[in-house]
Parts: structure tokens; sequence; C-alpha cells
């Protein structure tokens, strides 16, 4: 039924046609009689009002702020999950609302700036919310077609998908394209569009940004991470600062955007407040703490490389010190270090900096452990080796010379960026799946092998040259 509904909606669309009461009418009696209506059934009978309600010219403040309770409304019995998932047409609105007003030089209204700010209350009030329904991620029929619905008006009849979804979730377009299509990844996204909307339009409603408006926009940054203590969105938010652009420093100027990255950087990273130093990061399966860990090392050697950039000699120390003294490395060794047999060799070095983890993580992979589960994940981290010769950090000169007598540096660099076809041979998960990953496990006795000290991940003599 839904999907012939979406095709005769969209030739009605197509032909001409402005009234779509007939699809309303239906729809909204269908929502009436399920206790817990499926996202794909709300998301059509919101896209057909949505539709309605720009054919007869209200202003897009207007359709977004209906929208935004027309979903809140049909959604009351669902679980929080599905309340945050529901929302991914709001915030595509909204974004394209904020482009609207930046292309046209007129200031951003604060009716949008206001209603940007309640849609993320929303969102905390729902995740604070633990007694509403089972999570049980679920899988979303007619995805495609759904997102063609929303989209009839902007991209053409013969768009590929691919570009439909770029423009449907545009602050998050680099990666979400291989994202899965579970109700949990889509709540995922939302969440990570909204926190950098959000952080973005305050500082677009700043004519000077100074120290005091730095320090509160990164505690408010901090506290939001706090609150939203999602995996999905975690893993979306690490990828994209991967990234070497984000799509919403668009909307900034340069000055702003560097100042941006800044408190994005500071937030994540900075031990004593960060969402890593939550005790939830060890209680994940492993295949999520060991990829997240990885993403978060692969981020920190980003920053340092930024603090390096802008000559911020102090923001460069705070980054790899927060990273020294973090947990999370050194769990990550002592997990791969069991799996690799060579727990009772465990040694933990004073200095520890994002380089020189991911150097001996290659070393390991090398003989025949299975770190990086996906190529792109690979790719970033051969890419942030390859970049070290721009400089180094406190402890990287000594171990690079340590692994260049093992490694020349060619061995590191030899990587090409992973193509589509390239993922189908050689991934054995999709590429942003972190759940349930297998892990390839090579036993050695690494005791008895003439390369025992290449395998090892910090030698004694490493441990002297660092600390």
């Amino acid at each position: 039924m839904l999907k012939e509904s979406i095709n005769h909606f969209l030739a009605s669309y197509r032909n001409g046609s402005s009234d779509f009461s007939v699809f309303e009418s239906i729809f909204f009696r269908l929502i009436q009689t399920m206790p817990n209506p499926p996202l794909e059934i709300t998301w059509f009978y919101s896209a057909v009002t949505y539709h309605t309600s720009k054919s007869v010219g209200f202003s897009n403040t207007i359709v977004a702020k209906d929208l935004f309770q027309l979903l809140i409304s049909c959604s009351c019995s669902c679980n929080r999950v599905k309340k945050i998932a529901l929302l991914a047409p709001l915030l595509y609105m909204l974004y394209d609302t904020v482009c609207e007003f930046s292309r046209s030089g007129v200031c951003l209204s604060n009716e949008i700036r206001d209603l940007v700010e309640k849609v993320c209350d929303y969102i905390c009030i729902c995740l604070g919310d633990r007694e509403n329904g089972n999570e049980v991620d679920e899988g979303i029929v007619c995805f495609e077609e759904l997102v063609g619905v929303w989209m009839v008006d902007r991209v053409g009849k013969c768009a590929k998908f691919k570009e439909s979804l770029g423009v449907f979730f545009p602050i998050v377009s680099v990666e979400v394209e291989k994202t899965r299509r579970g109700i949990r990844d889509l709540a995922g996204i939302v969440l990570c569009e909204v926190f950098l909307l959000n952080l973005s339009l305050k500082f677009n409603s700043m004519r000077f940004v100074n120290e005091e408006f730095q320090k509160d926009a990164r505690n408010w940054a901090i506290h939001t991470l706090k609150q939203f203590q999602n995996i999905e969105f975690l893993d979306l938010l690490l990828r994209i600062l991967l990234e070497k652009r984000l799509v919403v420093t668009a909307l900034l100027s340069s000055e702003d955007a560097v100042v941006l990255q800044k408190v994005l950087y500071d937030a994540l990273i900075l031990v004593d407040h960060s969402f890593p130093s939550s005790g939830r990061w060890f209680q994940l399966p492993e295949s999520y703490f060991r990829n997240l860990t990885l993403l978060w090392s692969l981020v920190v050697d980003n920053a340092v490389q930024f603090a390096r950039e802008i000559c911020d000699q102090d923001r460069l120390t705070a980054y790899v010190n927060a990273f020294s003294e973090s947990q999370l490395p050194t769990e990550l060794l002592k997990w791969i270090s069991i799996r690799a047999g060579t727990e009772e060799n465990l040694s933990n070095p004073k200095l520890m900096t994002p380089k020189t983890l991911i150097r001996w993580l290659f070393v390991l992979e090398d003989q025949g452990l299975w770190v990086f589960d996906h190529d792109r994940l690979k790719f970033h981290a051969k890419a942030a080796i390859c970049n070290s010769s721009e400089g180094k950090c406190m402890g990287d000169e000594e171990m690079d010379d340590s692994l260049d007598k093992t490694f020349p540096s060619a061995y590191f660099c030899t990587v090409k960026s992973p193509t589509d076809g390239d993922r189908k041979r050689k991934d054995r998960v999709k590429d942003t799946d972190i759940r349930g990953t297998p892990v390839k496990i090579v036993k050695h006795n690494v005791h008895e092998s003439p390369n025992r000290e290449k395998f090892l991940p910090f030698s004694d003599e490493d441990m002297e040259v660092m600390g």
C-alpha cells in the first residue's frame, strides 16, 4: 500500500497537482488506528502535509514549525530512538532555510534560530526518557522512495538516489552515503545534524566572537555531548571530523570556522570533561570500543595537526597530553595484546601520541593481527602517517626512528583511497558499521620469533626514549 501510494503521489505532483487531500485523509486515519505507527507511514503522511503547506504559500518558518509539531504529535507512543529519527526531514528543511538566508545576505530570523534550539531541547527530553518502549533496531522500508517524496520539489525525476541523499542529509552527506538504513542509524544522523547546526548558529548570531563566547560555546558543546551519549551519533561525528572541511562552516566566516573547529576538538578530546572519558566507553562490545577508539585517535591526530597549523602551541600540548593521559589507548593496546597472545609483555609508555599508536598498529597488522576492520578507516590512518613529515609532536620523532628501522616510510604511504569496487572485494562488513564486526585473530609465539622486538607494541628501550 505504501509503495503504491508513493508512486501515485509522485505522479500527481509531477503532473502539476497541488491537491493531496486524499493522501492526507487516508494516512491520517491510518495513523490514528495504530498504537505505534511505523516511521515510514508517519514520514509519508507528514511529507504530503509538508508539500501541501508549501503549495499554498506559507513561509518556510511557518511550515517548519508546523512540521515539527506534526512529527511530535504522530510519535507520542514511539520509543525515544524513533522519535528522534522521525525528525530527519525537519533538519533537512531547517538547514535549507538557513542556507537561503545566508545566500541572500539577510540576517537569520530569531524564529528559525529558536526553533533549532527547541528541536535540540526536545531531543534531550527524548533521550532522558528511558521508559517508553522497546529500542530494538528496525530497518526502514521504502527508504529511497520516501526520500524521493520529501525531495520531489528539489531533485529531478531522473536524479540518482545518491544525489537526493546528499541534499536530504546535507550536514553529514560525506559519511551518510555509507550508513546503514536502520532507525538507530537515522537517529544518529539527526543527533549529529542538530548538534552541528545548533553550534554553528551560535556563531552566526554573533558579530564578534570573543573569548567569553568561545568558552560558552565550548561549555554548550560539552554539555550536549554528555546528553547525546549515543554510539551512532559519536561514530558519525568522529568520522565527519576526519574530513578536511565541515559542511556547516559554509555558514561562517573563515575566522569563525577556525574557532568552531577549536570548540569541537576541545569538547571531544580534553579528557577532564569529554565524552570519551565516560565510563560507558569501557562497557561497549569489543567491536564498538575498538573502532570508536581508533576513530578518536585519528581525530586527536587531526586536532594536533590543526593546532600546529594555526600555531597554537598551548592547544597542541593540551591535545597530546589529553591523549597520553586517556585510558582509551591503553585499553586498546591491552585488547590488542590479549588477542595477539602477548598480554604479559604489555608495557605502557609514559607518553603516547596518536601517531606512535597508529604506527604500531600497522606493525601489528603486518604481523597478522586484524586491527582495522574497514578500508576507509585504514586509509585515514595511513594518511595520518604520511602527513607526519610536516612536523612532529613530543615522542613522535624517537618512535619514528625506531619504526623506520623496521618499516621504511614508503610502507605506510602506499595506500590509495578505497573505491566502491575495492570495498565490495575487500570489506567483509559495511564501511561504517561498527557493530558485530568479526575479529581476525592470528596467534604468534612472539617469544620465539626473530622479530619479537618488532612485534611488541612498546619495548623497554622505547619506554626509556619516550619517558
